[in-house]
């Protein structure tokens, strides 16, 4: 009777420390932060009027209208089991791309805290230590 209190207990404690209705982390989870830069222009020349809307499968983060070389950002607490994903769709010129702008497997290694991504014709380039491009959906 005694080792099923103790487990109780200790599922109890976990739950309260990474588990809650909303998925939600405690505060003192780090927070991830995306930024997307618009780069559809040539250098030094205007480009198209970028439309950024991303969403996970709980939030909808809206609809936001990037101009050449400006950028929006979001921010999160990742999942412990590295699941987290942010999807977006990018629109320009009558064109309709998807890409997983965060995507815990592939992304928590290298951008931990700070995600910074630049938003080209032929795909999305992952900034950091290691620049990696990635084609379009």
């Amino acid at each position: 009777m005694r080792s099923l209190q103790k487990l109780y207990v200790t599922f109890l404690i976990i739950v309260l420390l990474f588990g809650s209705s909303n998925g939600k982390l405690p505060p003192f989870w780090p927070i991830t932060v995306v930024t997307m830069t618009n780069c559809l222009g040539n250098k030094g020349k205007s480009g198209p009027l970028l439309t950024v809307h991303c969403k996970s499968k709980e939030d909808d983060l809206g609809v936001h209208k990037l101009a050449v070389d400006k950028n929006y950002h979001f921010k999160f607490q990742t999942n412990i089991w590295r699941s987290t994903l942010f999807f977006c769709s990018f629109k320009w010129n009558k064109q309709v791309k998807r890409f997983d702008i965060f995507d815990g497997l592939r992304d928590i290694d290298e951008c931990h805290y700070q995600c910074n991504w630049t938003i080209k014709a032929d795909g999305a380039c992952r900034l950091g230590e290691k620049i990696a491009c990635f084609p379009w959906k």
